[in-house]
């Protein structure tokens, strides 16, 4: 199991550490859920990769 940081996480969102961090205070259900290890946020890596497929836009079909 692979573990992500901050920065990380806000390359792949493209989001500073400032808005990731607001966000989870504010709109918590607009990032992936973290977990604390060693008093730092980290994030599964393969959770992150499941809740960025659930929350892409989807085209429409015509």
């Amino acid at each position: 199991m692979q573990y992500i940081s901050i920065d990380e996480l806000g390359s792949l969102m493209g989001l500073s550490r400032h808005s990731i961090y607001r966000r989870r205070t504010y709109m918590p259900e607009t990032v992936p859920p973290a977990i604390k290890i060693g008093g730092r946020l980290r994030w599964n890596a393969d959770t992150v990769d499941e809740w960025l497929k659930e929350h892409e836009e989807k085209e429409e079909t015509r």
